[in-house]
Parts: structure tokens; C-alpha cells; sequence
């Protein structure tokens, strides 16, 4: 089935959900040994994809920034039974495409494989291996830690990431969003191989981890799949949860001296949770403020009008503990003031007066247009399914979303946005040169 087939099938599927028809069939299950199983059948084509996720993100990194990474980077680089080169040999012999992945809230590995039976059961026996019986060989421990401390070297030339991390670590201080998810330079140069055992001894276990499946295997494969990749992982308990954020929002201006003629620039303050209810209210909010392309109000009013900025947009990153609210842009120094005042503006305008009428319809048509793209293949099924998991999100989450966005009204979007953004406590964050880049402008004191 092609692309454009299983967009117009889901369509329709989405079109009847409101008659009880689910968008997704989704089992779910928990292994003996305590691993949740998120799982859909997709026989379109005679593929699987596999995540095994962790609760095991940056956000349990401690004091040693950048652990959950390089733990989760070392993996595939060496178990009891193969090496690095091996493992890499083995899935490339059977053509799967893996690999490993790193958030604030979460580490995982990802499979994708044909089906036939001698195909999967060579990779689930890789990945296996790779997932339950990593050595953390010092070799590649060293290689790898070069290749970090590398890459921060050139995460520290991009302006737009300084920004960025400024802007995590001022608004959430101590709070564990509020460093990379790679680390440091100090903090990756004093680990040790040991140090990755540890990390990996206490949160790769089944208690932790959720599994996703999508694909043409059957409920009855599928409970095998899950079983074998988890019946070996080190005995544990799930992650406690985070701590709660004691931050209050502070108005800040915080300037980085970076010798480019660009100025990158953040402003905002922390957010929402995934599971907040003020969430789809500031979703079709926020698609009209800053994330809908060539239409959003920050792009009419900071780029089409005035020509101020090269890029710019808003989002709300909802996460376990309250994420972000961040507006980004990119302005050339000299015209960089003037941008930060003129998005100032333009947001005090929207959280003061809401959206229209027309807005309002426009934003819920964009988002539920783009909802089949959620379904469209089996890598954007199951990374939705992790999403669910992750954030344990009702199971009925994506037969509810559309009526959900559909019934936002514009009082809800006004309340929302002046709830959760407070105009006169919002951090900005500059990077480029100071004379010309730091901000000499503060909202003005009204809500």
C-alpha cells in the first residue's frame, strides 16, 4: 500500500472514530517481568519496527551531565558475545536499520526489520545482546568519549545551541531540564566505564522500560518479541518520579558575547506537562502564534511586515515535569533589538486579546489535516505509540484528539495563554555580539 493509499485510508478511518471505530487497534500488555508493551498490527508491508524505551533521559543524569547519553550511545559498541565491529557487521548483513536515541525524559533503541522469520530472528538476537549484556569495553569507551567531547566542542561554536542551553539552565536552575543532554566537557571527561555500568545497572530494567511494536507480526509474535528482548535485563525498579520544579518565573535577560553577525535569541519560561489541561487549548494557540508556517503572527509581524529576523517561531515542549514555553529567533545583530521588541509585542497583543474567529478555524483545520501523517508509516505509528507510553497518555488518546481539538473554543485559547505566559517573568536570552545583540527592552507590565 502506498503512502497516498494509507493517508486516504485513515481519512476515513479518522472521519468514523466519533462512530467508536478506533484510529489505531492498540494491545496492551505487561510482561512477568514488568515491562509495559504497547503494540499494533500494520500488515501493509512484511516489516516490523521495534522501540525499547527507558525512562532513563538527561533528567537522571545527577550532577554527571551527559551519563544518559554516553550510557545509551555504548550499547552497541561491545557485549559478552560480540564486538562493536561485529555487532555493526551482523545488522548490516541482514539489512536493519538501527540505532539509539537520548531526550530529557527518556534513552531508547530502535529496530526495523523485514519479517521473515531467519531475518527477524537474527536481529532480535542482536539486539538482544546488545540491549542485555553491553560490557562498556574502556577501547571504545575512549573512543566514543573523544567523539563527545568533540561534538561539545562544536555545540559550543553553534550559536543557535548556546542559546538554547543558556536558556534551559537559566530558567530551570538546578532542576534536571536544565542542563544538555550531552554534557560537558568537564562532566563527560571525568566519567569512567564504570560510571556507565552503574547508570545502566539501575535504570536498563524491565520495570523501567516500555516496549513498542508496529508492524505485520501477530499479537501472538508480538508477546514473543517483547519477552525475549526484556526477560534478560538487569533486576530494578521503575524510576522515581521527578522532583517537582520550585523555580519561579523571573524576568531575566541573560547575554552570551559570541563574534558572529547573527544573534540567536530565546525567550520564554517553563511550560506545561504532556497531560496538562490546558494542553489543546495552547496547541491550537500556539499554531497560530508561532509554529503555523508563513502565516503565524510572529512570522506576519516580525518577518513579512518588518523584515527583522530570518527565521522564527513558538513552542510549547510539554514533557514529564513542565517544559519549555520557548520563542526562537534568528536576527542579524544590528536589527536584533528591534525584533526582540517587536515579538515582545506581538506576544503581549496575543495573550492580552486571543485569536479570531478565522484563526481559530484555520489552526484546527491545519492540525487535524496533519493528524494522518501521525499514521502514515510504521516509524510514525510507533514513535506516536512511544509518545503515548512515555507519557502515559489515555489509550483512547488518538480516537479523542480530533473531536478535542475541534471543541477549543477562543475563550479557552485566551484563558490558556494567560494562565501560562506571564508577560511581565519571561526570560530572554541573547548570543551574539553585545553591543549591538542585548536586549535593552522588557514587556510592559500588563496581563
Amino acid at each position: 500500500m502506498n503512502s497516498k493509499r494509507v493517508i486516504v485510508f485513515l481519512l476515513l478511518t479518522i472521519s468514523t472514530c466519533s462512530w467508536g471505530k478506533p484510529v489505531l487497534n492498540i494491545q496492551n500488555w505487561t510482561t512477568d517481568k514488568g515491562a509495559r508493551v504497547l503494540f499494533t498490527e500494520a500488515h501493509e508491508l512484511p516489516m516490523v519496527d521495534i522501540k525499547v524505551i527507558f525512562d532513563a533521559g538527561s533528567s537522571r543524569d545527577g550532577k554527571q551531565f551527559g551519563l544518559a547519553q554516553f550510557t545509551n550511545s555504548m550499547l552497541g559498541e561491545g557485549t559478552k558475545t560480540l564486538t562493536a565491529d561485529q555487532i555493526a557487521e551482523k545488522f548490516d548483513q541482514i539489512g536493519t536499520n538501527y540505532g539509539f536515541g537520548t531526550d530529557s525524559d527518556f534513552a531508547e533503541i530502535f529496530l526495523r526489520c523485514l519479517v521473515e522469520p531467519k531475518i527477524l530472528d537474527s536481529a532480535l538476537q542482536a539486539v538482544t545482546s546488545v540491549l542485555t549484556e553491553p560490557t562498556f569495553p574502556k577501547r571504545e569507551f575512549d573512543r566514543k568519549q573523544k567523539q563527545i567531547l568533540t561534538t561539545i566542542k562544536q555545540h559550543e561554536q553553534d550559536p543557535s545551541s548556546v542559546a538554547r542551553d543558556k536558556f534551559d539552565e537559566t530558567i530551570y536552575g538546578d532542576f534536571p531540564y536544565g542542563h544538555s543532554t550531552i554534557g560537558t566537557s568537564k562532566t563527560i571527561t571525568a566519567l569512567k566505564p564504570g560510571d556507565l555500568q552503574k547508570f545502566y545497572q539501575t535504570h536498563y530494567n524491565p520495570k523501567n522500560a516500555l516496549v513498542v511494536i508496529v508492524g505485520d507480526v501477530t499479537l501472538k509474535q508480538a508477546k514473543e518479541i517483547a519477552d525475549k528482548i526484556t526477560a534478560k535485563l538487569p533486576s530494578g525498579e521503575a524510576a522515581a518520579s521527578l522532583p517537582e520544579i520550585t523555580q519561579k518565573p523571573q524576568a531575566k535577560t541573560v547575554h552570551i558575547e559570541f563574534p558572529s553577525t547573527q544573534s540567536n535569541v530565546y525567550i520564554g519560561q517553563i511550560g506545561i506537562t504532556r497531560d496538562d489541561p490546558d494542553y489543546f487549548p495552547l496547541e491550537v494557540g500556539n499554531y497560530t502564534l508561532g509554529q503555523a508556517p508563513m502565516i503565524s503572527e510572529f512570522f506576519k509581524e516580525v518577518r513579512d511586515k518588518r523584515g527583522l529576523v530570518y527565521g522564527i517561531g513558538s513552542r510549547f515542549n510539554a514533557l514529564q515535569k513542565p517544559g519549555p514555553f520557548s520563542i526562537y529567533l534568528a536576527s542579524s545583530n544590528e536589527k536584533s533589538q528591534e525584533a526582540i521588541a517587536v515579538t515582545l509585542e506581538t506576544l503581549k497583543r496575543f495573550v492580552q486579546n486571543g485569536i479570531t474567529e478565522e484563526q481559530l478555524t484555520a489552526a484546527k483545520n491545519s492540525l487535524v489535516n496533519q493528524f494522518p501523517l501521525w499514521f502514515a508509516t510504521n516509524s510514525s505509528m510507533a514513535y506516536n505509540l512511544k509518545e503515548l507510553g512515555i507519557y502515559r497518555l489515555p489509550l483512547n488518546y488518538f480516537d479523542t484528539y480530533v473531536d478535542k481539538i475541534k471543541a477549543v473554543t477562543l475563550e479557552q485559547v485566551r484563558a490558556a495563554f494567560k494562565r501560562r505566559v506571564d508577560l511581565n517573568n519571561l526570560t530572554i536570552v541573547t548570543v551574539g555580539k553585545a553591543q549591538q545583540t542585548a536586549p535593552t527592552v522588557r514587556p510592559k507590565n500588563s496581563q
